[in-house]
């Protein structure tokens, strides 16, 4: 059995159950959330964890739609986090008192690694999810993209400017599948900005979610990308579908609706896109301009 207590001792907890290996993870939230260069978690599943006291001072935040981060509302230990659509806990680390018994096996998120904090362990390490798994340990359900997306469009609508969506979908007679799909990734990162994100979604497929852009900027990366990735590779048929989001669309609290409502008009583009004779880019607005 594994025991723990927050910082100020008034929340303990026991793990009657076993855990899971443990996952670093690197993601923007996980580091701001714990001061640190990246967060350690193990799955935990929910009959295992027992309070033994303070349970009361538990206060939760929602950093991204139906994520919550549990902490000690006295001493701000972070305790455990849980998603709407999980069966277990992802437990926080450090806060365990002695050896659990259990072992780092992956680092996450690494496109996010702290530029001050340098690895010093050989277990694998991925630039986003680990393969078929996401922080909890469960099938990628794309919490990072809602995460980030979320983020985002709440500065949109708080600064008052534009953030468009491009969607790339790749299709490939290619053998080589995961070579062409590492190098269409890597010529997707030579053509954003700092500023850009890319999310997987899927094993072929990508969000790049573009803050402070508008729909003439956001097609001439669309086609800037394309042109890249077919100089490369041409025999990789690729579509871009895009969309923009302006703040006065936005309410108050931005939730899985209003992320889902953009990625649907940038897959309706990308749709568009991929019938057209060169797959050439497609914005979600002309569609609607087109069909008036």
């Amino acid at each position: 059995m594994v025991n723990g207590s927050c910082l100020c001792g008034q929340i303990r907890y026991e793990i009657r159950g076993s855990m899971g290996a443990i996952t670093h993870c690197h993601c923007p939230t996980c580091r701001k959330a714990h001061a640190s260069a990246f967060s350690s978690v193990s799955k935990v599943e929910l009959d295992d964890l027992v309070f033994t006291a303070g349970e009361s001072l538990l206060k939760y935040f929602e950093s991204s739609p139906g994520k919550r981060r549990y902490f000690c509302s006295n001493c701000g230990s972070q305790i455990y986090a849980k998603r709407d659509d999980q069966n277990h806990y992802i437990f926080r680390m450090g806060t365990i008192d002695g050896d659990p018994e259990v072992r780092p096996a992956q680092h996450i998120f690494m496109r996010y690694k702290a530029p001050w904090y340098s690895l010093h362990d050989n277990i694998p390490a991925y630039h986003e999810w680990a393969p078929q798994t996401s922080e909890q340990g469960q099938e990628n359900n794309h919490g990072g993209f809602y995460e980030a997306m979320q983020q985002l469009l709440t500065q949109a609508r708080n600064r008052g400017t534009l953030t468009s969506l491009l969607l790339l979908n790749i299709n490939m007679d290619d053998q080589q599948v995961q070579y062409i799909i590492e190098s269409v990734h890597r010529q997707i990162h030579s053509n954003i900005r700092n500023s850009d994100q890319v999310e997987p979604l899927g094993s072929s497929a990508f969000a790049i979610l573009l803050p402070y852009t508008g729909e003439s900027a956001a097609m001439v990366l669309a086609e800037r990308i394309r042109n890249t990735v077919r100089s490369h590779n041409p025999n990789t048929r690729i579509s871009i579908g895009a969309a923009t989001c302006t703040p006065d669309l936005l309410g108050e609290n931005i939730g899985k609706h209003e992320i889902d409502k953009l990625l649907q008009m940038a897959e309706t583009a990308s749709q568009s896109s991929a019938k057209s004779a060169n797959h050439t880019p497609c914005h979600y607005d002309k569609i609607v301009n087109q069909g008036r």
